[in-house]
């Protein structure tokens, strides 16, 4: 089951069936400017890619199991120094707004397969999704979003898949419960 877990330190680490690679290092000498693009070693804008807009911890996860399993991936990143770090590791970066479709070009928008909306700002997503829909239309974009409510949103700016916080909370209640209850054999069996 993919997600995070609390290591004995009391540290969270990425765990999961076929991607378990450690996190980037927080800091780097590599310079960046808004909009600047590396490429990582033998991958180029033109080919068939996921772009990821942030790089917190779904971000992260996100590209350490497209590291692992050799999809080739470009990081969107506003963050200056995430995008130093990651550009210094050989990660494909952009620094930019994702909303911008000057960046989601320079991101390869029009030959990326997926756009990863890993982005805390919910409003932002939405826009995000908006702009790369009217760029490209065929491009898979999933959505990271908070309520239901905006998810909604999201969709209909042009999402096609959207993750809902509060809805992964509740099935991991559900199932945190049911393996309380299985293990107590207090029945709760559906």
């Amino acid at each position: 089951m993919a997600g995070l877990r609390w290591t004995p330190a009391g540290r969270v680490r990425s765990v999961c069936d076929w991607c378990d690679l450690p996190l980037a290092p927080p800091d780097s000498e590599a310079a960046a400017s808004p909009g600047e693009f590396w490429y990582a070693a033998g991958v180029e804008a033109t080919t068939p890619h996921v772009i990821i807009a942030g790089f917190g911890p779904g971000g992260r996860f996100v590209a350490e199991c497209l590291n692992k399993a050799d999809i080739p991936f470009v990081l969107v990143e506003k963050n200056p120094e995430t995008v130093r770090t990651q550009a210094a590791l050989g990660i494909q970066v952009v620094q930019g707004d994702i909303t911008d479709a000057d960046v989601l070009r320079r991101a390869g928008i029009e030959t990326a397969s997926v756009l990863a909306l890993a982005i805390p700002d919910e409003q932002a997503a939405i826009r995000a999704a908006a702009a790369a829909h009217s760029i490209r239309p065929e491009v898979h974009i999933i959505a990271a979003t908070r309520y239901t409510s905006t998810g909604f949103k999201a969709l209909q700016a042009g999402a096609d898949d959207v993750i809902v916080a509060e809805q992964a909370v509740a099935r991991e209640f559900r199932e945190r419960i049911r393996a309380f209850m299985a293990r107590k054999s207090l029945g709760l069996n559906k």
